[in-house]
């Protein structure tokens, strides 16, 4: 997706989420706020760095070749969260039903 693609989507979700912002200024804030998390996420020493609300990211060094030909490359794998329970497909009924035989007993 692109910001704009986003940006629409976002007042097309929740009007009034973005108010009286421009699109265009949204677009800036948008994209700021990516080369940040991209600049952060490159930018880390090996190991994972999480992002509230959007997941982790696996960052390692990995060394191809051997000798003279070793190359070093960064390798970042995202990871997204799991989905809350709540969330799951047929979990809250299953938590209602549970607390309605509980309730019953």
């Amino acid at each position: 997706m692109k910001p704009a693609e986003i940006i629409t989507a976002l007042k097309a979700k929740e009007p009034a989420l973005l108010g009286d912002i421009p699109e265009k200024k949204a677009e800036q804030i948008l994209k700021a706020a990516l080369t940040l998390i991209r600049e952060t996420v490159v930018g880390s020493e090996p190991g994972d760095v999480a992002v509230g609300m959007l997941g982790r990211f696996k960052v390692a060094d990995v060394t191809k070749g051997e000798g003279a030909e070793a190359t070093t490359h960064r390798r970042i794998v995202f990871v997204p969260p799991k989905p809350a329970e709540k969330d799951a497909p047929g979990k809250p009924a299953e938590k209602a039903e549970k607390k309605a035989a509980k309730a019953k007993a």
